[in-house]
């Protein structure tokens, strides 16, 4: 049973040892650095390529994050100050943790980001980097400290030895990767030579071979010192033994290390989307043709842990397609590349076994789109599903306490396009009727109220937030759901 991280712990080594941390200053530093997360599949440099290109640095140093961490998004998780011998650093900060793959919120993130979290067959090392983060707590989108550590389950406590602290200058380093050449003063490969500049060069091409394409990432990889050389030859290495499928036996693809989901590249595509009905719809894209060829299947599994497909169809060499489903819309459902075999047991009955060759990440019930301001209030909005249906979530912030009286008359409206007028709601509800939510993935500032429209999900639908019983007392409108 995984345990949780007792407050004492965490505090002691973070916060009273915040002196004796080192911090890095610029890329030189991080690639300099004795660090484990550098090594397949830790998600440590990955997870810093993310935050650093979401969040907003100033001129002066100051970091704003670009979304609400009390609202729990991404998997951030608080730390309260409960615990009176807790030795808090201020007692007017709050601290969270981001980068806990395994939760609810965590499928927020791009594919990149969970990329080698599904798909590594070796499970113990790909879940223990996280991102530390210290805000203030009278305004929590401003940034006070950051720190990268590496979480040991199964002492409960962070490995002190590898924790650092993470300067303005090297997320604004990080940042810069992202843009063209010379087009931003902090990027770190203005000061390459030419030789140099050929060489991270040439690994960067390696990274977009292997990881899915995401602007920056490929440079950033191989300057922060990751080993993608021997990432990169464990792909080459496989994609060699995966594809004798007719020839005969070869010596150096004996080894069980070499897997047919280590010869899928960065353009493979394995989705969950929405039919107009609010089932769930099998995308596949990006397939290669070797791996195509194979007698393989392609599946929808409720959850990651689930052994056994909801619903499988033959992928018929199909490098691209899709598959509509009779399974509702949930979150959680992920589409898996599958090879099955059928053994036979008895003269009529035979038991089917399933391989999983490559894993697309799980379905988030918002579609990865954050909650929306109600203007005017210290609430959002948020358009999710659940059993195939169009809900709304309320985000109540709770400082906000007359919120009841204040929505007295505010209600959510469900509608099928956002060309709709106010007045063509398909299904609405009073926001003093939504239930609060009993989920204790704690978002430290608001409370959660919740309802189910009974409105089917599908593309274009859309919820809207209005203050009274006049349509034109809008105050926020969700983005329509895309497929």
């Amino acid at each position: 049973m995984r345990q949780g991280l007792p407050y004492g712990v965490f505090f002691n080594l973070i916060l009273t040892c915040t002196s004796a941390i080192q911090t890095l200053k610029d890329i030189t530093d991080l690639q300099s650095a004795t660090i484990p997360i550098k090594s397949f599949p830790r998600h440590g440099l990955i997870l810093l390529h993310w935050f650093a290109n979401n969040v907003a640095i100033n001129s002066s140093g100051d970091m704003q994050l670009t979304f609400d961490v009390g609202q729990g998004s991404f998997g951030l998780h608080c730390y309260k100050d409960s615990a009176k011998d807790a030795p808090f650093e201020s007692s007017q900060s709050h601290y969270y943790s981001l980068g806990d793959l395994e939760c609810r919120t965590a499928r927020m993130f791009p594919f990149y980001v969970t990329h080698d979290f599904h798909n590594s067959v070796d499970s113990s090392p790909k879940n223990l980097d996280r991102i530390l983060i210290q805000v203030p707590k009278n305004n929590p989108r401003n940034i006070e400290k950051v720190f990268i550590v590496e979480y040991k389950g199964q002492g409960c406590k962070y490995d002190q030895e590898y924790a650092y602290e993470i300067s303005t200058r090297l997320l604004t380093q990080i940042k810069a990767l992202g843009s063209d050449i010379g087009c931003d003063p902090n990027d770190p490969r203005l000061n390459f030579s030419l030789c140099e500049f050929l060489n991270y060069q040439q690994k960067a091409a390696k990274v977009l071979m292997v990881y899915p394409e995401t602007r920056g990432l490929e440079w950033f990889l191989p300057l922060a010192g990751y080993d993608i050389d021997s990432r990169f030859n464990d792909f080459s290495q496989a994609s060699f033994c995966a594809l004798q499928i007719n020839g005969e036996a070869i010596d150096i693809c004996s080894s069980p290390s070499y897997q047919i989901s280590d010869v899928i590249p960065n353009k493979a595509k394995l989705e969950v989307k929405s039919t107009s009905g609010g089932y769930a719809k099998i995308t596949w894209s990006g397939i290669p043709e070797d791996v195509a060829r194979m007698k393989l299947d392609i599946g929808i599994y409720r959850s990651r842990t689930d052994t056994v497909p909801l619903e499988f169809y033959p992928l018929d060499r199909m490098t691209h397609g899709s598959k509509e489903t009779s399974v509702p819309l949930n979150p959680g459902l992920q589409v898996r590349l599958l090879q099955s075999e059928t053994v036979s047991s008895y003269i009529f009955f035979g038991t089917t076994y399933y391989t999983t060759v490559w894993k697309g990440p799980e379905f988030h019930e918002a579609n990865k789109v954050p909650p929306v301001n109600i203007r005017g209030y210290q609430s959002s909005l948020q358009l999710y599903t659940e059993d195939g249906y169009a809900c709304a979530r309320l985000y109540i912030h709770k400082s906000f306490g007359n919120w009841k009286n204040v929505f007295d008359k505010a209600w959510v409206g469900f509608y099928t396009s956002d060309a709709a007028d106010n007045a063509h709601y398909k299904a609405n509800e009073w926001c003093t009727n939504f239930q609060k939510s009993s989920q204790n993935d704690c978002p430290l500032d608001y409370e959660i109220y919740q309802y189910n429209s009974g409105l089917s999900i599908g593309p274009g639908v859309q919820a809207r937030f209005l203050l009274t019983k006049h349509y034109a007392s809008e105050k926020a409108r969700t983005a329509p759901w895309t497929e």
